[in-house]
């Protein structure tokens, strides 16, 4: 009989203990080199150094236009909003208003489309320097008036945490389809903070996910922990037109997006 031991050991643990911890990346961001895609090597450098990109103008006023009116279609299936992949907003009642859906890529032809364009994949495997698959699609709707906030969170941390995730070898990618001003709920990034990870406290609901898709309770830094990051980084949002795209490390701590 043999007797095999898992020895693997978390670099990343977090909802373990009472208190968070903030711990140094241990991996370089970017995996491949200029020749390998779209960003150039200065690109390549700031993207290690804020953890994030933008690029605007990715897609054309064309493309946004048919995918939000495709959201508008969405918005009003029946089959839609009664998908368990449908997340509506926890004080919409009468007037439901969708949050987000998720798992796009596969559920709709549009929004596949853009999650396969060589526009975002090329970039992708450039800064991972390799082949890559797809962990998550979602839209985010952030319906005025009734739209909640996105709080600060790490989007690894729960990857790791809910999904198994084993490192940060990941890059999120998201496309503004209206216009990204400070005044309207954007999406805020703290640039650098992708080099440090920060553990959450408390331990995991099961199906902590039905929950934390509504509104997140669990998997955010302690206030502490926030004002640490702020005061090492400085948050930022720069205003992003309509058709541009944002990469982002999955560590770095809206209106209508497609992720």
């Amino acid at each position: 009989m043999t007797i095999s031991t898992d020895t693997t050991t978390d670099l990343y643990p977090t909802r373990q203990a009472a208190q968070p911890t903030v711990l140094d990346r241990t991996e370089p961001v970017v995996h491949g080199s200029a020749g390998d895609g779209p960003f150039d090597a200065a690109g390549l450098a700031d993207l290690e150094r804020t953890g994030y990109a933008q690029i605007p103008d990715l897609v054309t006023a064309d493309e946004v236009a048919r995918m939000n009116a495709e959201l508008e279609r969405l918005a009003q299936d029946p089959k839609v909003l009664d998908d368990e992949r449908t997340i509506v907003e926890a004080d919409s009642v009468a007037d439901i208003a969708v949050r987000s859906i998720f798992q796009v890529h596969e559920t709709n032809e549009v929004f596949r489309a853009i999650a396969h364009d060589p526009r975002v994949v090329d970039r992708a495997r450039q800064v991972l320097g390799s082949d890559v698959y797809l962990h998550q699609s979602r839209v985010n709707f952030k319906p005025g008036f009734f739209g909640k906030d996105f709080s600060w969170h790490s989007d690894f941390e729960t990857w790791h945490a809910e999904d198994g995730m084993p490192t940060p070898r990941a890059i999120s990618v998201s496309i503004s389809l209206t216009d990204n001003y400070t005044f309207n709920g954007p999406l805020m990034i703290m640039p650098g903070s992708h080099r440090k990870y920060v553990s959450c406290v408390g331990e995991t609901p099961d199906d902590n996910y039905k929950q934390s898709l509504v509104m997140q309770g669990r998997a955010r830094p302690t206030g502490r922990s926030w004002r640490s990051s702020r005061r090492r980084t400085a948050s930022t949002c720069s205003p992003d037109p309509q058709a541009g795209q944002r990469c982002s490390t999955p560590t770095a701590c809206t209106p209508r997006t497609a992720t």
